[in-house]
């Protein structure tokens, strides 16, 4: 049997066609079961995220993989055939299989380079499989290695630890300016997406207040009760800014909602040991350029938001050739214990068989040894097989080296002959493939 994948992503297909073949969990529940019926999948392991759905199987044929993965969308889920074009789809083999699954793990093939939730995702989709008994000696080990590589990752390197989006980017502004912000107010202008990813981030860094200010009394007191805050309206905004410590804007507003006049009036409100830090996420700009000129002010707008993210990126980008590194290592540990198991069949069979023979013959001369003790009977039965034991040894270790060698299926058909076991078809179809590959 070999490892096979098969998947979609955002780097083969755009998001119209990604979204076809996404899985929550109760379709993954669904689909396993079913990939598990097809021809040749033995054991396999599908998880599905925003980027991208990846089905991970042992086969007996390398093609039974992909048209296992497409069954399910094509029978199941009933896509039209137009979306199931070869070219929206990749697959891989063996190490590259292995390799491409550590490189996920580590947020390595993300959009955001370095994202830990995709590990999260791998590790819900494997209970999951396990679950569905979809888990062999085989799913085991890759999925079980795959999450202990990503873990390795982002503890051994600071791939996740630049932030590389608004939001992150804005709290570490924060952050930055403020040695503690459990005594600080945070005003949010505006309840879109930006606003709320920028909301969260702070709010976990433990800020002590939030207050959201917006012209839709509705969508602010719903954001409001997520971070225990409360709501002004935009009418009510210097108010607001008098009490803020941080104040970030992100409204699709035409003109400046925070005017150069409203800071300086905040400026008097309350006694300040830390400067206003004000983070204009705004498109047009939601804050006066001119504000940021007054002394006990901080403004940063989109670009200099951007830039701290871009900076952030070249240092992820640093750290993720470290990553790469810890990939290697891992798939070179992994695929030792990977070829291993390919002998353990073999080892399996030749032991069965000595151990039948040595069986044969103490039966053969059972009348010889009738007249011995307990004790001799023991003694007999120890020796015999501490002979087999010792005759088994060396085929055994060669074997067991051979098989991390790309040798061994070849190996392996001589010597079922040799020592007359039955022929593994699995090994002499890949002699057949390899042996085929080198007269082309």
């Amino acid at each position: 049997m070999n490892l096979v994948m098969a998947g979609i992503n955002h780097n083969s297909a755009p998001l119209e066609v990604r979204e076809y073949f996404s899985l929550h969990e109760k379709e993954i529940k669904e689909a396993v079961p079913f990939m598990l019926k097809q021809k040749g999948i033995k054991e396999c392991l599908l998880f599905s995220t925003c980027n991208r759905t990846e089905f991970y199987a042992w086969s007996e044929g390398n093609e039974d993989v992909m048209h296992a993965f497409s069954a399910y969308f094509k029978e199941i889920k009933k896509i039209e055939s137009r979306f199931l074009q070869e070219k929206i789809f990749y697959t891989l083999e063996e190490v590259d299989a292995v390799r491409h699954l550590f490189r996920v793990a580590c947020g390595l093939d993300s959009t955001v380079l370095g994202e830990t939730q995709v590990l999260g995702q791998i590790k819900d989709a494997y209970l999951v499989c396990q679950e569905e008994e979809a888990c062999g000696n085989y799913v085991n080990g890759l999925a079980q290695k795959a999450l202990s590589t990503g873990k390795r990752a982002h503890t051994e390197t600071e791939i996740g630890q630049h932030a590389v989006s608004f939001g992150y980017a804005s709290a570490e502004l924060a952050r930055q300016n403020f040695s503690e912000l459990h005594d600080k107010t945070m005003v949010v202008i505006g309840t879109g997406e930006m606003a709320k990813l920028t909301l969260q981030n702070i709010f976990d860094l433990g800020i002590k207040e939030v207050v959201i200010a917006s012209h839709y009394p509705g969508r602010a007191e719903q954001l409001a009760s997520r971070f225990q805050g409360k709501t002004i309206n935009l009418t009510e905004i210097d108010s607001g800014l008098g009490e803020a410590d941080v104040v970030i804007c992100a409204t699709n507003a035409p003109h400046y909602v925070v005017t150069e006049k409203r800071v300086q009036s905040a400026l008097l409100t309350k006694e300040r040991k830390d400067p206003l830090l004000l983070v204009d996420l705004g498109m047009p700009r939601n804050v006066e350029p001119v504000a940021g000129e007054i002394s006990g002010v901080k403004l940063f707008n989109l670009d200099d938001v951007n830039q701290i993210i871009q900076e952030n990126l070249n240092a992820r980008r640093q750290e993720a050739r470290k990553v790469e590194v810890v990939i290697e290592e891992e798939i070179e540990e992994y695929m030792r214990w990977y070829r291993r198991q390919k002998v353990n069949p073999f080892i399996a069979e030749l032991r069965s068989k000595a151990d039948s023979i040595r069986q044969e013959k103490l039966d053969e001369f059972e009348s010889q040894l009738s007249s011995l003790s307990s004790k001799e009977k023991r003694a007999v039965e120890k020796l015999t097989r501490s002979i087999m034991n010792s005759l088994l040894k060396d085929p055994v270790m060669n074997m067991k080296d051979i098989s991390l060698t790309g040798e061994y299926e070849t190996a392996e058909i001589y010597a079922r002959k040799i020592l007359g076991l039955r022929e593994n078809n699995d090994a002499a179809e890949e002699t057949h493939k390899m042996e085929t590959q080198k007269k082309r």
